[in-house]
């Protein structure tokens, strides 16, 4: 008994073997692949090259050239001087330590209450429409204008400098809680119903990994808010702090001292960014914001 093959079976066959041939897999798996270490750094790379541009432009010009008069832009040489004189003398430290406690007690009260208020006016209609308006209101309001009405309520101590912190940095916080919640997929909370989830699985499973990105994000936008606060407190009344040392060289028109002071706090700014930045990482791994560079593409 002889069998006969299917011709239209043999030409199948056969264009699934081309198209197996014409398929790139270096190319598949390279997309595919983890980015290299040079690729997940060139952003760090092409911002330290700027900056080394930037200084060694700005030290040929003031350090050399001298366009500007020496006392009210120095050179980036006389920066360092400046900033290796405040990092050797300990009272700085002193300084330090006063300026970081203003902003850490008032950053993590504004996040508990960012969080719970996002959550709150995100995720209930009645919530939206009692304490959204309120938000809203607030968030309009120029905090630098209550600022000395808020040294003036609270004194010259501690406690103003936490509640600007807190002022500043609360509301970037709750906006971004409240996007959040409006951007938990329903059809994933409906599914997860469907299939018999609890209350609490929906939430651990679903709505919290949706969320943890928004309020993270928040978390690092609120970070230079507070760091803002910090010094706003400090220039407008403060017995101690980096604010008060900025704003006592400015008055003396030692500009190499305070720009010294600047590098400090632009030091601890991105320190504490990269703190948030490393718990994002952690907590929502599954994240990827978009790369101006065109990585995420």
């Amino acid at each position: 008994m002889t069998t006969t093959k299917d011709p239209s079976g043999i030409e199948e066959a056969g264009q699934v073997a081309v198209a197996e041939r014409e398929i790139d897999h270096d190319h598949i798996g390279k997309v595919l692949a983890p980015p290299g270490f040079i690729r997940r750094h060139t952003w760090n790379f092409v911002f330290v090259i700027e900056i080394v541009f930037i200084i060694l432009i700005w030290q040929f010009l003031q350090g050399g050239i001298e366009i500007f008069p020496i006392k009210f832009v120095p050179a980036p040489s006389g920066i360092f001087t400046e900033l290796v004189d405040l990092l050797g003398d300990t009272r700085t430290y002193d300084h330090i330590l006063y300026s970081l406690r203003s902003f850490v007690v008032g950053y993590v009260l504004a996040a508990v209450v960012g969080i719970t208020v996002g959550l709150l006016v995100g995720g209930s209609k009645l919530a939206e429409l009692t304490i959204g308006p309120l938000v809203w209101t607030s968030y309009a309001v120029p905090r630098s204008a209550l600022a000395p009405m808020i040294i003036v309520w609270f004194g010259l101590g501690l406690m103003s400098k936490v509640t600007l912190v807190f002022l500043l940095a609360v509301f970037p916080i709750i906006i971004n809680t409240m996007e959040g919640v409006r951007h938990v997929d329903k059809t994933l909370v409906n599914a997860g119903k469907v299939f018999g989830g609890s209350t609490m699985q929906i939430l651990r499973k679903i709505v919290v990994p949706a969320l943890l990105p928004f309020i993270l994000i928040g978390l690092r936008i609120a970070v230079v808010r507070g760091f803002i606060g910090v010094l706003l407190g400090e220039f407008l009344g403060s017995f101690k702090g980096l604010g008060k040392i900025l704003n006592t060289a400015s008055y003396n028109f030692e500009t190499a001292r305070a720009l010294a002071i600047v590098v400090i706090l632009i030091f601890l700014a991105n320190v504490t960014m990269f703190l948030v930045s490393s718990i994002k990482k952690w907590v929502a791994p599954w994240h990827h914001e978009e790369s101006l560079l065109g990585g995420g593409r």
